[in-house]
């Protein structure tokens, strides 16, 4: 049993290699594993060839620790607000995974809201297949523009390293606040770009936090984690692999032709922060 210690997720900000390296961390992501395993074993009863996200994406260089972290604050959630409630939350950009499963057996009802139509195939199919319960879960798909839900409606939002990739973030954001209780959940992670060829880069990154703080607060407050401890595409247990040697120096020999400034084998560099905010009560 763990001791009645403040949990190493207890906080926003960058993902640190300590976490993955605690005890609290190793349960949760075993409970997780799991959770994946008997998803994946029922594949063949809903997944379509069209589907182009990874099968497992818990064993990955973010998800090892995005998961996990968005999982805790849910599930402490759910205990503060009192187990009798039925509270609503959306998955934003589920895609489809063992994920929404893993929370609605914590008694919510999940809506997986995405823009990709294979979403609301395969997903109904894997409801079938699998059981959410104590909790259900739903799909709508998302024209980009507008939420399809009420003003005021939702209990809680999460959104795990998808709201960076939207080229408007600043009106989905809106939009998460408007259906958003007034002191209401959002748990959010982001990619951060190190080395200025993905999303998210540091102008993107102020504009973001910028809109985000317009209309929430931290409900987590932000800690400092030093650069030698930051979780990293390169520096992960599920680290990204280098481009394949011979067909990198293949592409390398085509862009001195063409006269363009040498790539990296790593095909991306970036960092991971987690962000647990609450809607602003107006």
């Amino acid at each position: 049993m763990l001791k009645n210690l403040s949990h190493v997720f207890d906080r926003s900000g960058l993902a640190a290699i300590s976490d993955l390296q605690s005890e609290q961390w190793e349960i949760i992501f075993r409970q997780l594993e799991q959770s994946q395993s008997q998803f994946l074993a029922r594949e063949a009863e809903y997944r379509s060839p069209e589907y182009k996200w990874p099968r497992d994406p818990l064993h990955t260089w973010s998800r090892v620790w995005e998961y996990p972290y968005t999982y805790h604050h849910l599930r402490q959630w759910r205990i503060s607000q009192g187990n009798g409630q039925n509270l609503h939350v959306v998955d934003l950009g589920s895609g489809v995974t063992f994920f929404p499963f893993s929370i609605a057996r914590l008694g919510y009802t999940v809506t997986c809201v995405d823009v990709d139509p294979v979403v609301a195939t395969d997903l109904p199919r894997a409801v079938k297949a699998l059981d959410p319960k104590p909790g259900s879960i739903r799909c709508k798909i998302y024209d980009g523009s507008r939420l399809p839900f009420a003003d005021g409606e939702i209990d809680a939002v999460y959104c795990v390293s998808v709201l960076e990739h939207i080229p408007c973030f600043e009106a989905t954001i809106a939009e998460i606040a408007r259906v958003l209780k007034p002191g209401g959940l959002l748990v959010l992670t982001i990619d951060l770009d190190l080395r200025g060829d993905q999303a998210i880069g540091p102008e993107g990154y102020k504009r973001l936090t910028e809109s985000l703080h317009k209309r929430l607060d931290y409900y987590r407050p932000v800690t400092t984690v030093h650069p030698v401890e930051v979780v990293t595409s390169v520096h992960s247990p599920f680290a990204s692999p280098n481009r394949s040697l011979p067909g990198y120096i293949m592409r390398e020999a085509v862009r001195r032709v063409l006269g363009r400034r040498p790539a990296s084998r790593v095909p991306f560099q970036l960092a991971v922060e987690g962000m647990v905010l609450i809607r602003r009560n107006e």
